[in-house]
């Protein structure tokens, strides 16, 4: 009979979830930034040309005036997620006089005027070599172009920097501090000239993976190479595992670097100390729910009220403010909650899985519109009979527990916080309240002074600060 049931629960959460199954399906996969890939039709220069594919263009008038310039944008600007942007012009016939421009410019850009001539444009011009910015008056920068050539415009939006290339080969940074957001442009002004356009869909002549590749490469050299004091590294290395609650590794640490021991935390009686938060990250990564919940309870019986009721404790879209310590908790009980329904499904017990979420889940639903989403996809393992090996199957992963374990453990510092503030003042809070979140940059050299001499936190501090910036640096060039 259970069995039945059972069974008569999967089916209908399966009848239930397929259909959204559908539409979440790809759901969760990186939004990148588009990048161009055709010329912009829908607005362009006079005397123009364009082919059916939207990739070239030629120029059909008679160029007799200094206006009769067409120009051209590509249909997007330059996407701000690379470290480096690139496109190739080919030559396919220089008209009669050759003064094709091939640039940046931004979105306000005349379309009678060359590339280089108008503020926030930049051009490297076929006639003279010459580059423009912001003037009819160009400086030297290359050699000519003429047909059969193929001009490549880059943007090294790290370094701010635009330069250009001429049948594979690199001619060095044209102009330097570029900020506005900028489309690919090409300027056309004597009759005949004609282009095509290469925006990545096939390969480059210029070799651009090498190029990104070696910057890459120079920044994780410029990061190995740099040097921080050993204090400045043990800092570190002990505010994030006093973070997170790794007690006996923080100990061992400490005492194998031969430094002071880092002290108890100061608990008031509602304040969760080292031990327990290590308890709980070790309980929630066995799977005992109920013993995680028992705890917070037993410290702040106060948590009691949010088994009834999710909202009677403040929380993240809770919509009001609770008075209790244990507002932190709001949040932290929902995915509690979420956890003992997928351990109940870890240990294939779908009837008491599928009561919890009734009795349970479902009165957390409208709290906000991120936890009715992550109720949805959680709901989804019932969906399926090994739910470990679906689409969903990350949540019945270690990964999981670990991140509910981040999440109760960030609770706990916030509560503990909070408690030590109001019921010890500026004393013996302190040591709770520095716990409760990692150090500043700025801070965290001043804990543990160098061996035999003083803390020289400033000169740390400041180090510290530019390894920050290179691993910002080096996370933006994986993109």
């Amino acid at each position: 009979c259970a069995s039945r049931r059972e069974r008569r629960a999967r089916e209908r959460a399966r009848r239930i979830m397929f259909e959204y199954l559908l539409e979440k399906r790809g759901a969760d996969a990186p939004v990148r930034e588009p990048s161009p890939s055709q010329l912009n039709t829908a607005n362009y220069g006079n005397f123009l040309k364009v082919s059916k594919d939207k990739l070239s263009v030629q120029y059909v008038g008679k160029g007799s005036h200094s206006n009769d310039v067409g120009a051209i944008q590509a249909d997007l600007p330059v996407p701000s997620d690379v470290l480096i942007y690139y496109y190739e012009v080919t030559v396919k016939d220089a008209g009669e006089r050759g003064v094709i421009a091939v640039g940046f410019a931004d979105v306000h850009f005349r379309l009678s005027r060359q590339p280089g001539w108008e503020p926030n444009s930049y051009g490297y011009h076929a006639d003279d070599g010459n580059k423009f910015h912001n003037s009819g008056k160009g400086e030297e920068y290359g050699p000519p172009f003429v047909q059969g050539d193929t001009v490549g415009a880059g943007i090294h939006l790290e370094n701010r920097e635009i330069f250009f290339t001429k049948n594979g080969k690199k001619l060095g940074a044209a102009f330097q501090n570029v900020k506005a957001t900028l489309f690919p442009t090409i300027g056309l002004h004597s009759q005949n000239e004609h282009v095509e356009i290469n925006f990545g869909a096939k390969p480059f002549q210029f070799d651009i993976e090498g190029m990104i590749a070696e910057e890459r490469e120079q920044r994780q050299l410029a990061v190995l190479r740099s040097r921080i004091p050993a204090h400045a590294c043990h800092d570190i290395v002990c505010s994030y595992l006093k973070h997170y609650g790794y007690a006996e590794t923080l100990l061992s640490f400490d005492q194998g670097a031969y430094t002071e021991q880092v002290a108890k935390d100061e608990e008031t009686p509602q304040a969760f100390g080292l031990e327990d938060r290590k308890r709980v990250r070790n309980m929630v990564f066995e799977g005992d729910v109920e013993g995680v919940r028992q705890l917070l309870i037993g410290k702040q019986p106060q948590l009691a009220q949010l088994q009834e009721d999710p909202l009677a404790v403040g929380g993240s879209g809770s919509g009001h403010k609770g008075a209790l310590p244990g507002e932190p908790f709001g949040d932290a009980f929902f995915h509690l909650s979420v956890q003992q329904f997928i351990e109940l499904l870890r240990q294939d017990k779908i009837g008491e899985a599928v009561e919890h979420a009734r009795s349970s889940l479902s009165t957390f639903q409208g709290r906000s519109h991120q936890h009715d989403q992550h109720l949805q996809d959680v709901l989804a393992l019932l969906a399926y009979k090994s739910p470990g090996q679906s689409p969903v199957g990350q949540f019945m992963s270690t990964a999981q527990r670990e991140k509910v374990a981040d999440i109760i453990n960030t609770a706990m510092l916030e509560s503990s916080a909070t408690a030590s503030a109001s019921g010890s003042g500026s004393g013996s809070g302190s040591a709770s309240a520095m716990a409760a979140k990692p150090p500043a940059p700025s801070a965290i050299s001043r804990g543990v002074p160098a061996p035999g001499g003083s803390s020289n936190g400033g000169a740390a501090a400041s180090i510290l600060e530019k390894i920050l910036v290179q691993l910002c640096r080096v996370q933006a060039e994986i993109r």
